[in-house]
């Protein structure tokens, strides 16, 4: 619209009555809404390479449902920001924005349902399917002091209609009640709980001091090569690696010819050896405990990874968490660890 005519439509804003205001700002807000969500869209693809074959040589090729479209001149399809992605052949589309605003600000489940009047089991998987693509949006190459431990989670298989045993798979275990402590089965040959014996779920946490930069990986057991395979891509040729006295990880870094700094860690109180700790990974463990287990009440194994990603972009954003960031990382966009 030309400025001309933006302050001809100001100049009659107050002949209106209050009803007429009150539409006029219904409409302006779902406006706003629409041109957001096609921002975020648009943004979040990087470049416009065909989604199909990878070309470069695309043009524009008109909107739908808000998106613009491209088409690609090698192979001749079509494609758009969600092609390929956990969104692709979403029916909310137009809805994206009140879903990621939704997990911005932290609603659960029944909340997100009552808000958008959509059953709890929709808005249950529409919450995966922005939050899944996170997961993989992991730090590579970080530089500087990366403070690294594992917590342990209690494993559940919350929703499920057929209750696996962990001890014996394949066989079906009773249903327990919350709270309580968890088996660990720990012995004097595996002082680590053993995933396959125990009711504990090892996760995997390193975070870059002084920085919001963090990696987690649900590790299928705490040994040396999962270690490693977990955080062969997060430490760069800069990093010092500082863990506590765990000889899981001290093996994974000197494979890994990672310099690395061991800190002992007793019941009495955190050692600190001048500026080596492992505190500020063990109050982000407390944080993300206390919010999967207590906000959260609890989840599923199986998506545990999805609530790690989601912890991590409460973290990385702060308080300035704003409902585009979901639609840009669940599109394919690393908005965080960058």
């Amino acid at each position: 619209m030309a400025p001309t005519q933006f302050n001809q439509y100001i100049g009659k804003v107050e002949t209106l009555s209050e009803g007429q205001l009150e539409h006029l700002i219904s409409v302006a807000k779902s406006r706003q809404n629409r041109v957001r969500q096609t921002f975020a869209v648009d943004v979040a693809r990087v470049t416009s390479a065909c989604a199909h074959c990878g070309a470069v040589a695309t043009v524009r090729n008109g909107m739908s449902r808000g998106a613009q479209r491209y088409l690609c001149k090698d192979c001749g399809r079509s494609f758009n920001a969600a092609t390929n992605t956990p969104l692709s052949g979403l029916r909310n589309k137009n809805r994206s924005l009140e879903i990621a605003d939704c997990l911005a600000r932290n609603l659960t489940i029944k909340q997100m349902a009552a808000e958008m009047s959509i059953a709890r089991s929709t808005a249950f998987r529409l919450r995966h399917r922005f939050l899944s693509e996170a997961v993989n949006h992991q730090p590579v190459g970080l530089a500087g002091l990366v403070e690294m431990d594992e917590t342990f989670f209690r494993e559940s298989q919350k929703g499920s209609r057929k209750l696996e045993s962990i001890a014996e798979p394949g066989k079906t275990r009773p249903p327990r009640h919350h709270g309580g402590k968890p088996k660990k089965d720990m012995t004097e040959a595996t002082p680590r709980p053993d995933p396959k014996r125990s009711e504990l779920v090892p996760v995997l946490v390193a975070r870059l001091r002084g920085q919001p930069h963090i990696g987690d990986r649900v590790l299928p057991a705490m040994n040396k090569t999962q270690v490693k395979n977990a955080i062969s891509d997060w430490l760069g040729a800069e990093a010092l690696l500082c863990t506590d006295g765990s000889g899981t990880l001290r093996q994974a870094a000197a494979e890994l010819k990672v310099p690395a700094k061991h800190v002992a860690v007793s019941y009495e109180g955190r050692v600190k050896e001048g500026v080596y700790h492992v505190q500020s990974v063990n109050r982000y463990h407390q944080a993300l405990k206390l919010w999967i287990n207590h906000d959260r009440r609890g989840v599923a194994t199986k998506y545990l990874p999805n609530y790690l990603a989601w912890m991590r972009m409460r973290e990385w954003f702060k308080d300035d968490l704003r409902p585009e960031r979901f639609i840009e990382s669940a599109l394919g966009r690393k908005v965080i660890n960058t």
